[in-house]
């Protein structure tokens, strides 16, 4: 028997993955993880046509997975539903576009004025909402572009390969240079030739997309790691498709299984490798008085290496920072960007907004792009990488 049939047999029915489901918990009639996954599953594996509507409102955010007691993976189950779903229309046309950031953040980082221009305009948002049903309250992430100065560090025995992902590479070039500079205190720093992670291609079921990342990332990225490097990611949803996803996904081949297997256990979230290659000096350190508001990302969770940063934030003296323990933002990447789901995208992050306005900081922080762009759609606080707290620490 398949590993893979028997999860559907360790599932118990007892519905806590329900009970973790970010959508479930305010859109009652969504069928949910148990039913769009093990439940449905089992028909699906006959060959017999089900009702798949409902598979395109689940976030991926693993969150059933994190609480399932049988490890029966239904996020899992799901994506591979999604992979099989026909992509048609103007949804579909959306989703294709929407999987492939890394084509988009190139085009748009030829002229990132023009392009910034363009994508804030209200009839460019019209137009969209029109063709392509993106919500025209949401607004894109700028685009920008900039030379990253990357320094010899002689001294370190430490090989880093920084892999950059799209949003910081394409939308945020400044956050990469603070990157560069912390960890390259530390080793020899290089930046990641790589594609995009996946994990937009993953949640929008575009196959052809999630095949070209996989097969890219893991030709470019295993030499590196043969030759001593660590690999560091400063965005979760990167970090948790690196070590979870690409060994699952390519499982089925033994040597690509085998090579995404020594990637994953090279690889490591920021907060994680400053954690354990050591905090920065105290006395580098200057006190910062400033209030922060933390939230994890639902792919911190599912890396199960705690609050980093946390720990790593309250290192600077003055620093007052508040893990807000809420579930998750809502965002979901490209989830929260598609008219028919934004309402509900806000409605998940209702919870996430409230204590933030309740706690009245002078900045939030989080490690996920995305979950910092919907902070600030729904609380109008500024929301920073914790990375850059930690930069202008020590540069002051």
């Amino acid at each position: 028997m398949r590993e893979d049939d028997r999860k559907l047999d360790y599932c118990l029915k007892c519905t806590d993955c329900d009970s973790a489901c970010p959508v479930m918990r305010v859109l009652p009639n969504f069928s949910g993880p148990k039913a769009l996954g093990p439940d449905l599953e089992r028909i699906r594996k006959e060959g017999i046509a089900c009702d798949t509507a409902w598979l395109e409102y689940c976030m991926l955010c693993n969150r059933c997975e994190m609480i399932c007691p049988n490890q029966v993976n239904p996020a899992e189950m799901i994506a591979h539903a999604k992979m099989k779903q026909p992509k048609r229309g103007r949804a579909g046309f959306r989703d294709r576009l929407l999987a492939g950031p890394d084509l988009l953040g190139r085009l748009c980082s030829v002229a990132p004025l023009f392009s910034n221009f363009l994508l804030r305009s209200k009839p460019t948002r019209w137009l969209m909402s029109k063709a392509l049903r993106i919500g025209t309250e949401r607004k894109f992430p700028k685009y920008g572009w900039q030379r990253v100065s990357i320094k010899k560090n002689g001294t370190s025995p430490h090989k880093i390969v920084f892999f950059p992902g799209c949003y910081i590479r394409y939308n945020d070039p400044h956050l990469m240079q603070a990157v560069i500079d912390i960890l390259q205190l530390h080793g020899s720093v290089e930046i990641a030739s790589t594609t995009c992670c996946g994990v937009p291609a993953l949640a929008n079921g575009v196959r052809s997309e999630l095949l070209h990342a996989l097969d890219t990332n893991v030709e470019r990225l295993l030499p590196a790691v043969q030759d001593g490097a660590r690999i560091v990611v400063a965005c979760t949803s990167c970090s948790h498709m690196l070590k979870a996803e690409y060994p699952r996904l390519l499982s089925d081949d033994p040597q690509r299984g085998t090579m995404a297997q020594i990637i994953a256990q090279n690889t490591y979230d920021l907060g994680e490798f400053l954690l354990e290659i050591g905090e920065a000096p105290a006395a580098k350190l200057k006190p910062m008085k400033v209030r922060l508001a933390y939230h994890a990302p639902c792919h911190l969770k599912g890396q199960g290496i705690g609050r980093p940063w946390v720990q790593l934030l309250r290192s600077i003296p003055q620093v007052e920072v508040r893990d807000m323990g809420a579930e998750c933002c809502g965002m979901a990447g490209t989830f929260g960007f598609k008219e028919e789901k934004y309402r509900l995208s806000m409605d998940i992050g209702e919870d996430l907004f409230s204590a933030i306005r309740a706690y009245n900081p002078d900045c939030a922080v989080s490690e996920c792009g995305t979950c910092r762009m919907q902070i600030e759609h729904g609380t109008s606080v500024e929301a920073l990488h914790p990375v850059e707290i930690l930069h202008r620490a020590l540069s002051r």
